[in-house]
């Protein structure tokens, strides 16, 4: 089942890659559909929205059986932009600051690739966060992500430091989990 849904997200990132951005809200939307799917299989994994200076649909899946996780997020950029984006996080501490629910801080590398009509980007950079699960499905967390790498506007390399200046801005999320 693994290798199933690593095929399945390796082609669509291969789709967006070699895609014209005229066409990236139909892939957005199809993606949703592929992981709204996987989602349906109880494993720790969680969907929902991440909210800042982006507006994208999250999926996070758990590493094994501690608490690191994969997250994939694919949305739109409020300056005109789409994109995915994906981390690795690693669970740095879970403090116990309430007797329901859990706490979590985390941190770890992230990657990013977007673009709009002649142009896209590649960008990478680290994302950092605290989250709260409920007793009941329910995720909630607030991280930053800066990216800084490379734009391609007609065929022109340049710097990118987008992603540094609205990566620092405080993202909200929200999750619905899965075999939690």
């Amino acid at each position: 089942m693994q290798s199933l849904k690593l095929k399945v997200f390796a082609i669509l990132f291969l789709t967006l890659l070699s895609c014209n951005f005229g066409i990236m809200r139909k892939i957005i939307l199809s993606v949703i559909c592929v992981f709204s799917a996987l989602a349906a299989f109880a494993q720790p994994r969680a969907l929902g929205i991440r909210l800042s200076t982006e507006c994208q649909v999250s999926y996070e899946h758990q590493i094994g059986d501690n608490a690191d996780f994969l997250e994939v997020d694919m949305g739109y950029e409020l300056i005109g932009l789409v994109n995915v984006a994906g981390a690795c996080n690693f669970m740095i501490a879970q403090p116990e600051w309430t007797r329901k629910g859990s706490w979590g801080f985390y941190a770890g590398p992230a990657a990013k690739i977007g673009g709009a009509g002649v142009g896209f980007y590649l960008a990478l950079g680290a994302q950092a966060g605290l989250e709260y699960n409920f007793e009941f499905p329910l995720q909630v967390s607030l991280d930053v992500r800066p990216t800084i790498g490379c734009a391609f506007i007609s065929g022109t390399p340049s710097f990118y430091a987008g992603g540094a200046i609205f990566g620092g801005f405080p993202s909200l999320s929200i999750r619905y989990c899965f075999g939690r």
